[in-house]
């Protein structure tokens, strides 16, 4: 009994952290924890008792942190395990984070019909914190040459997406075009225009809205649509900004300024989207400027978004 009685008390110094060869008491006992790291919780007080397997404190290690992003179902294609990838964190705008991808997970979220994928980046400085929001860009495999044009030279149309190709003397002709990958700063162009064509690519659905544009969209109407029903798709423009988005019901919550065409004053409405697309990259509050359609019964699309610079009033 003396024996077992003396390698226990053995075994509780080993935990301990203790040399057995000490020799004298002590007062107080040092613990150690077994990683470094940041303390998240702590459930140990003075005179508080605690039994083998509580948890007194829980720690993490934030030297290396976790991205999880959401990516669209038909992106999921170029995403491959190991790829190097870009984050922007809101709290630091003008700086970037080099991550790569370290996990895809297996399923789809049938409501935002996107997959998320896990990125892991280094924490420098312990910049990051965890639940802070993030932009990211991920490198597709490939370096052939790609034609491309900027993001702002697509309209989408909700059925189809379109470029205005320049003709001269102030012309401009709508081009369908088949758009592949998409970047912060140029989309992929697979048909519709060839390398040297000139395109509209700022304010484009501003170019004489209320004549050329409208006239020259209105043609890409759903083939069975009747004529009666093109003449009542009515475009509009106006500035604002988007608080919140469903994906689920392709609509969006809109702040926007007042609308002189429609005799609307400034105020909050919900819009439906054209596709999910037109808010892609879009962030709640960011100032833009839209197009959107009115298809009667008081259902108002938006079928373009372009970002807008923020105003600023001195003081």
């Amino acid at each position: 009994g003396a024996r077992r009685l003396a390698e226990a008390a053995r075994e509780r110094l080993r935990n301990w952290k203790v040399a057995g060869a000490a020799g004298s008491q002590n007062a107080l006992v040092t613990f150690s924890s077994p990683a470094n790291g940041v303390v998240l919780e702590k459930q140990a007080v003075e005179g508080t008792r605690f039994m083998a397997g509580t948890v007194i404190y829980r720690i993490a290690d934030l030297s290396t942190v976790w991205v999880i992003a959401d990516v669209y179902e038909q992106d999921l294609a170029q995403v491959k395990l190991g790829a190097a990838a870009q984050v922007i964190i809101d709290a630091f705008p003008g700086h970037l984070f080099e991550a790569k991808i370290t996990y895809l997970y297996p399923t789809i979220n049938a409501a935002t019909r996107t997959t998320p994928v896990r990125l892991e980046l280094k924490n420098h400085d312990n910049m990051l914190r965890p639940g802070m929001f993030a932009h990211v860009e991920i490198a597709t495999a490939g370096n052939a040459a790609r034609l491309t044009v900027p993001p702002s030279a697509v309209i989408d149309t909700g059925d189809r997406q379109v470029v205005l190709v320049v003709l001269g003397e102030g012309k401009y002709k709508p081009q369908p075009v088949k758009i592949g990958l998409r970047g912060r700063d140029a989309v992929e162009i697979l048909e519709g225009i060839q390398a040297g064509d000139e395109v509209v690519t700022a304010a484009n659905f501003l170019i004489d809205a209320e004549s050329n544009l409208k006239a020259a969209l209105s043609t890409f109407t759903a083939p069975e649509a009747t004529s009666m029903a093109k003449a009542a798709v009515k475009l509009y423009q106006a500035q604002g900004s988007i608080d919140s988005l469903d994906i689920a019901s392709n609509t969006a919550s809109v702040t926007h300024e007042p609308i002189p065409a429609l005799q609307w004053p400034a105020m909050t409405m919900e819009f439906g989207l054209a596709s999910p697309e037109v808010a892609k990259g879009v962030p709640p509050g960011a100032p833009m400027r839209f197009e959107f359609e009115d298809r009667g019964d008081g259902e108002f699309v938006i079928t373009r978004i372009e970002k807008a610079s923020a105003k600023h009033e001195g003081h």
